[in-house]
């Protein structure tokens, strides 16, 4: 080999040594990000001029990003439905602490008991009625809840919308430099490892499918068939509404105009955390809060008061009763809203400067027309005895509350407890089946395209003992120049 030759390769072989390793470095740097892909280095080598780089080659698999894509959407589907029955699952609590609607029903039934066993005591009636305020607070604070849930799923929704809106315009840009980059023959590889990682983000909030055009242009559907992107951006919308009406579902998403949630949704999302926020608050949580109106409604029927006077006056709230209230409620029919307005009757309680024994004696409404006790006596029982029976009898509910459509109240609580029980585990399990199947998926994904810290580790060694050959070959050059030199 002539040493211009010598000196030539020795050149290029640096050249790609530093090249490569500052691949290597870049993806080593770069492997904690999801879809960094693994990226190679073609050479072509050239008689008498060395090695020279001719393209940078990247690892794909189209199926497998596929996959990562839906259950990604899948996961965050059931990972946003989980969150929101975690909070109605707080208005149940530890069963030990007895704070259910169906614990404080039977709390109530035995407070009830006791009242019926001395109608004498003073005590026993303002336990009695203390029983009913609580239990007339527990579902305050459960409709409370109910709401809260659902005010947070929308703004949670306004936050996905608005981060779908900004990752599609930097997809937009991303895609476009992608395309002009393939028209050019430049190295697009970390363009489009960019825009894998954007398309990842995008199915988390929203189910998602793509296809790929001319010069690696992309276009975005949703998993409905809408489109998303196609050259542009489509603008996704939320109609938001600040403080949801109880019984009311919330406002609908719309992508370039369409509705893609809601009732009125022809091209409804199937997947993606949107989804997951929309049906925990216009499903999941209206259902829970309709179960907990219908109790609120058959507490104010069961504990109504008939006229006593003979005169056919029409039955009245007594011991429960809501803002407004003057009649009772039509048997089966909802209310939305009640559960949160019931409360005791001042006159009835003891706290407010009520009268408890107005419990045992009638006229909690303030006519004497609806009096029981008319002559007044300390054991008189009939009234509380009426009660218990009353709490013990079928009453017909809603059937929007997706419960049976009659049963005693305690049966009913204790139905709807279960009933949410069931929902939190059906969306647990399903939450760590497609977690499961994200995971494996990924992990496939990475084996298949993904950068191996060691293989890489292997070859900057092996760039190293070239680097070091290369280093020891210009020295010899030099060596022999220099001999080359003082023999002349």
């Amino acid at each position: 080999m002539s040493l211009t030759a010598a000196l030539s390769n020795a050149n290029s072989s640096l050249f790609v040594s530093s090249e490569r390793t500052n691949l290597v470095s870049r993806n080593i740097a770069n492997a904690d990000k999801a879809f960094y892909t693994r990226k190679s280095v073609e050479t072509i080598t050239m008689p008498g001029s060395g090695v020279r780089t001719s393209a940078v080659v990247r690892a794909e698999d189209p199926v497998l990003f596929k996959k990562i894509l839906g259950s990604n959407s899948q996961t965050a589907t059931y990972s946003a439905r989980l969150d929101s029955l975690d909070a109605l699952n707080n208005t149940i609590s530890d069963v030990e602490l007895d704070s259910s609607p169906a614990a404080l029903i039977n709390k109530l039934l035995s407070a009830l008991q006791s009242y019926s066993a001395q109608p004498h005591s003073q005590l026993s009636a303002e336990a009695a009625v203390r029983s009913a305020r609580n239990l007339a607070t527990g579902l305050n604070t459960a409709a409370t809840t109910v709401q809260s849930v659902r005010n947070e799923a929308d703004t949670g929704i306004q936050a996905s919308v608005d981060r779908v809106n900004a990752l599609l315009e930097q997809f937009k840009t991303v895609n476009q430099e992608i395309v002009k980059g393939t028209i050019s023959g430049r190295d697009i590889t970390d363009y489009l490892d960019q825009r894998d990682q954007i398309l990842h983000d995008l199915s988390n909030e929203m189910g998602i499918r793509t296809v790929t055009r001319d010069n690696n242009d992309m276009v975005i559907y949703t998993d409905s068939g809408v489109t998303l992107f196609d050259r542009s951006p489509r603008k996704v919308e939320f109609d938001r509404t600040l403080n949801l009406t109880p019984g009311v579902p919330g406002g609908a998403v719309y992508v370039d105009g369409i509705p893609v949630t809601g009732a009125n949704a022809t091209m409804p999302l199937q997947s993606g955390r949107i989804v997951g926020l929309v049906q925990a608050r216009d499903d999941i949580s209206l259902s829970y809060e309709a179960q907990l109106d219908e109790m609120a409604r058959v507490l104010v029927t069961m504990f109504a008061e008939s006229d006593q006077s003979g005169g056919g006056g029409p039955d009245v709230p007594g011991l429960f009763t809501y803002s407004g209230a003057t009649t009772i409620p039509a048997a089966g029919t909802l209310i939305p809203g009640l559960a949160a307005a019931l409360r005791v009757n001042a006159s009835v309680d003891p706290d407010q400067g009520g009268n408890a024994n107005l419990l045992r004696d009638g006229a909690i409404s303030g006519n004497a027309g609806y009096g029981y006790n008319a002559g007044s006596e300390a054991s008189y029982t009939d009234r509380i005895d009426e009660l218990i029976e009353k709490m013990g009898q079928s009453y017909a509910y809603d059937p929007v509350t997706k419960l049976a459509p009659n049963g005693t109240l305690a049966n009913y609580s204790s139905v709807s407890a279960g009933w949410l029980q069931e929902q939190r585990k059906v969306a647990d399990d399903s939450y760590t089946y497609q977690s499961t199947l994200y995971q494996r998926s990924f992990e496939a994904f990475t084996r298949n395209t993904g950068v191996n810290l060691d293989e890489e580790l292997s070859l900057m060694l092996e760039i190293e003992r070239s680097f070091a050959t290369s280093s020891k070959l210009i020295a010899t050059v030099d060596e022999m120049y220099n001999a080359l030199l003082g023999a002349i």
